[in-house]
């Protein structure tokens, strides 16, 4: 009798982590209620990758222009744009069956949209498919460009490059004059709202 108990008792606690082993963590990045499903034509602009060349802002080199371009893309079409610190680098290696890197990140100044209530600081990135890591991206400061994909992998497809002075101020300054023609987001402009008020007062 008392071995039915417990083999009973081990099921159900089995059943229970087979259940969880399939939920988000509390505080993981995760879609907003109302977040567009995810549209193909973005996946070579939100690649789940990085750069590890700072982009040229001023270059004129076929290269540079390209990817200029692809930063004016990732900027229009990002629902979160923010700083992030690399706390730990993971090379290359197997994630639910697939080859992929990840990075610890820390979650720093969100430069366009509006986090998530509740998201936790720490967060874990996953990078398909490329090269190994270089672990001197340990350390660094990093723009995350994210786009919510309700449904799929994490929930969001991302791109991550350096963090460079002037590619800061030159999202800062779209970023401006977006919230002055009045293209943001409810929310955001919400708390943006709320941020002015608070400075005034």
């Amino acid at each position: 009798m008392r071995t039915g108990r417990r083999w009973l008792a081990a099921f159900s606690l089995a059943l229970a982590l087979t259940a969880c082993s399939g939920q988000r963590a509390r505080g993981d990045l995760a879609p907003p209620a109302g977040a567009a499903a995810w549209d193909a034509i973005y996946d070579n602009t939100f690649d789940d990758h990085y750069n590890e060349t700072p982009l040229q802002l001023s270059g004129r080199a076929p290269a540079d222009v390209v990817d200029q371009r692809r930063l004016a893309q990732r900027l229009g079409f990002a629902d979160l744009v923010l700083l992030v610190h690399v706390d730990q680098v993971w090379s290359r290696g197997m994630y639910g069956g697939t080859p992929s890197q990840r990075l610890d990140v820390t979650l720093g100044r969100v430069l366009l949209g509006v986090l998530p209530k509740g998201t936790r600081s720490d967060q874990v990135l996953t990078l398909r498919g490329g090269e190994d890591l270089p672990g001197g991206l340990t350390g660094q400061v990093m723009l995350l460009f994210l786009r919510w994909a309700p449904g799929e992998g994490q929930g969001y497809h991302h791109h991550v490059m350096p963090a460079e002075e002037a590619v800061i101020t030159w999202i800062e300054a779209m970023a401006r004059h977006a919230r002055a023609l009045g293209k943001l987001d409810p929310l955001e402009k919400s708390r943006a709202g709320k941020r002015g008020r608070r400075a005034r007062g």
